[in-house]
């Protein structure tokens, strides 16, 4: 191999890269760590939502409502299908409640006097027996 020598005009301060083939292998250097990962979970897909952080009332909250808390916002819909549910039953049990109500109130009211009629029999019976007693 014939090396041809190349004449070139550098002005001050420039210089001329030689071709990667060429350079010397002490510029090569070998990386001695792997990249890192820039997710925290690995092997698995990045969960696309956010992370929602619940203290302990939000928890008894969900809790109250027998429903799970949203752990990122991608649950969030399906948990608010449920709560939509929950209201839809809540609705109609106080309409069933309602139109129970007025019932309810007539028989307490005719049980109170129900009760009150017999504490009137009672207190009767009670003093015809000292009559009958005394005499």
């Amino acid at each position: 191999e014939e090396k041809k020598e190349i004449v070139r005009n550098n002005k001050d301060g420039e210089e001329i890269l030689v071709r990667k083939e060429d350079r010397e292998e002490e510029f090569y250097y070998m990386p001695t760590k792997g990249k890192k990962s820039k997710s925290k979970n690995k092997g698995g897909a990045a969960p696309s939502g956010k992370s929602i952080k619940h203290n302990a009332e939000t928890f008894q909250l969900f809790d109250k409502l027998k429903l799970d808390a949203p752990l990122t916002t991608d649950d969030v819909p399906a948990l608010l299908e449920k709560l939509e549910a929950q209201l839809e039953e809540y609705k109609v049990k106080v309409k069933e409640w309602e139109e129970k109500r007025e019932d309810m109130k007539k028989a307490i009211l005719e049980g109170l006097a129900d009760i009150e009629e017999k504490k009137d029999e009672a207190k009767e019976a009670e003093e015809t027996k000292e009559e009958a007693g005394e005499a």
